[in-house]
């Protein structure tokens, strides 16, 4: 299936979660996560999960991790709009935020943290295949962030569903997942 029927087909399903679904699926994937030993790290880099799309909320996982390496920081994404990048921008106590013109709430300004200096990202998606791909909103930003990433930089999904069995318009930009934490298991590529 091409990424614009999976965006569709995948999208409308989690749409249709019920609340009591989104909860306990949510717990499910904490849960999982929890389980999973991380490496100690320095710099995460997270987002801000889009509610009314019924994305997981990182932030149960944010916490996670600040509870297992307390001297951990952690970055959120923000849309460079004239160059279609995207910067990673240290979280503070004050830092303000701003929704962007896709209602993403992200810094509105910040220390930059450098792509190679990122330990762990915390990738939005869709779905993802059993190649680790994933499927997100179609604009490309983690696809461009991404490489700049150190080699061993720990990329991990999180969705409430299983993979697809594949994603037919994959190309050579397109950066896969190492893990996806899903209700059932973590899938590892």
């Amino acid at each position: 299936m091409k990424k614009k029927d999976v965006r569709r087909i995948e999208l409308e399903k989690r749409i249709q979660l019920s609340s009591q679904e989104l909860q306990d699926r949510t717990a499910s994937i904490a849960s999982q996560f929890t389980n999973h030993l991380l490496s100690p790290l320095l710099y995460l880099l997270s987002y801000y999960p889009l509610k009314e799309r019924n994305e997981f909320d990182v932030a149960i996982c944010e916490q996670i991790t600040r509870e297992k390496h307390p001297m951990v920081k952690v970055a959120w994404p923000k849309i460079v709009f004239n160059s279609s990048n995207m910067e990673a921008h240290l979280i503070e106590k004050d830092t303000l935020f701003i929704k962007n013109k896709f209602n993403i709430l992200e810094p509105l300004d910040g220390v930059i943290i450098a792509p190679s200096s990122i330990d762990i990202v915390f990738v939005p998606l869709i779905a993802f295949d059993k190649k680790g791909y994933r499927v997100g909103y179609g604009k490309g930003f983690y696809d461009r962030y991404l490489p700049g990433c150190r080699p061993d930089v720990l990329k991990i999904g999180f969705s409430f569903f299983e993979r697809v069995d594949q994603i037919d318009d994959i190309n050579e930009f397109d950066v896969p997942l190492n893990l996806c934490i899903t209700p059932t298991c973590i899938y590892e590529f």
